[in-house]
């Protein structure tokens, strides 16, 4: 099989890698950094604020962007960012859609004169020296037949920094993942769980391979579909991992320094203030250590590895019922503590049923 190289330089050095899932309800859009670069996967339905996001994150220009597949969720606001953004190129799977956004997003695409290449296996756009965003899939040949051969034929690719990896697979389903097994995909820290968490994908096949420490799913509260599943959950923690999700957190931030990778969750705003700390040594995956003004946690629900996390409006309007006064900063300080407790209490679970 010929593999397609296609090299762009989006970095002149290396440094930290920061992935950022943002919070754009059921949809997906993951921006990748490195300082001064970086490079877009999806965009979000037609309702989410994608390019204020990427404003408040410091985005003027995007070297790359990427539509996994052309359905809604992913495609949306897509229009909108190639015309409000320099967009160097913009990589798609090749397949057409019927709907209007699919014709908005073509509109822009040719309105925008942006580069537009489809992807294919083997393709490569270095961030540096040190990183590189890799397209996995497609290959020559598209799927067929499966249960929805677009979401079958998201674009994936993987992202290697140092000794640190992640896995970005649209709304890759089975058939996907079994092709990507067939490829030796290999193991990765960090997985962008395919389909918002859906019980099509996240096979125990796949996820036995790949091994992932930490797991990012993307979706809206309470959303229709009832993502993500409880069948893809349990095998996603059952195979170890840790599961962030947009329902429950907000944003969710990855920042990798090539060695090890730090995971914070809540507003863009949050995210770019708090203290990140280590994760217990044997894991490669850290989170935010809160300074609580309730050093001995009387006034913070306990964890515990049996009950069901709180969700974060809940957990805060909690916290307000209780004590009206306690300021913004107790509060955010305290609902991080206790998301630390739950996933401690989660993880020593673990150990003891092993």
């Amino acid at each position: 099989m010929i593999l397609h190289t296609l090299v762009l330089a989006l970095s002149a050095h290396g440094g930290e890698v920061t992935v950022d899932m943002l919070d754009v309800g059921q949809g997906d859009a993951i921006l990748i950094r490195t300082e001064g670069h970086a490079a877009l996967i999806d965009a979000g339905p037609r309702d989410a604020n994608t390019e204020e996001q990427l404003r408040a994150l410091g985005i003027e220009a995007l070297d790359l962007v990427i539509a996994t597949h052309p359905h809604a969720d992913h495609i949306g606001r897509m229009p909108q960012v190639l015309l409000d953004f320099d967009v160097g190129v913009y990589l798609d799977n090749g397949m057409t859609h019927t709907t209007k956004n699919y014709e908005k997003l073509m509109a822009a695409v040719d309105s925008s004169e942006v580069d537009h290449r489809t992807a294919l296996r083997g393709m490569a756009f270095p961030f540096g020296d040190e990183a590189t965003l890799t397209v996995l899939f497609l290959g020559e040949a598209l799927l067929s037949r499966t249960r929805s051969d677009l979401n079958s034929n998201s674009v994936v690719v993987r992202l290697d920094h140092g000794d640190s990896s992640f896995l970005f697979t649209g709304d890759a389903e089975q058939p996907t993942e079994d092709a990507l097994l067939a490829l030796d995909v290999g193991q990765v820290d960090i997985l962008k769980v395919a389909h918002h968490g859906s019980g099509h994908s996240s096979s125990r096949a796949f996820l036995a391979e790949l091994k992932p420490s930490a797991a990012l799913i993307s979706c809206g509260e309470g959303n229709r579909y009832h993502h993500p599943y409880d069948e893809a959950l349990d095998r996603l923690r059952k195979n170890g991992a840790l599961v962030y999700r947009t329902d429950l957190s907000g944003n969710i931030r990855a920042v990798s320094d090539g060695v090890g990778i730090e995971i914070l969750e809540g507003t863009i705003e949050e995210l770019d203030s708090v203290k990140i700390v280590p994760w217990p040594e044997d894991s490669a995956v850290a989170i935010v250590e809160p300074v609580p003004d309730d050093p001995d946690g009387t006034d913070t629900p306990p964890a515990s590895a049996g009950d069901k996390r709180s969700k974060r409006k809940d957990f805060i309007a909690r916290i307000r019922e209780a004590r009206p006064h306690a300021d913004r900063a107790t509060i955010r300080a305290e609902w991080r503590t206790y998301k630390k407790d739950w996933r401690l209490s989660m993880k020593a679970e673990r150990k003891s049923a092993e």
